[in-house]
């Protein structure tokens, strides 16, 4: 839960305007943690939000391994090559 939703929940539990449920509805959260938040069990701290740096500044390419669009480097190629080197270790 982001911490505005908490400081929202706890904003208007305090007004006393609406119904835990109602909150919940309003705020997109569930009535668990409206209820939580309003007994004190719940501290007033949330989430940051996140957004990888990679997919906003970079745009999917073509890889050069397997020639999927990815945004690079490709997972997909960097897991069948460690699954490679322990295959071969194994093997030695």
């Amino acid at each position: 839960m982001a911490l505005e939703q908490v400081l929202e929940v706890r904003r208007l539990l305090d007004e006393g305007q609406l119904s835990r449920r109602a909150i919940a509805a309003a705020t997109g959260v569930s009535r668990g943690s409206v209820g939580a938040i309003a007994k004190g069990e719940r501290g007033l701290f949330g989430a940051p939000p996140v957004e990888p740096e990679v997919f906003r500044s970079a745009a999917a390419q073509r890889c050069p391994g397997c020639g999927g669009m990815v945004f690079l480097p490709c997972v997909l190629c960097e897991a069948v090559a460690h699954r490679q080197a322990v295959e071969g270790a194994r093997a030695a």
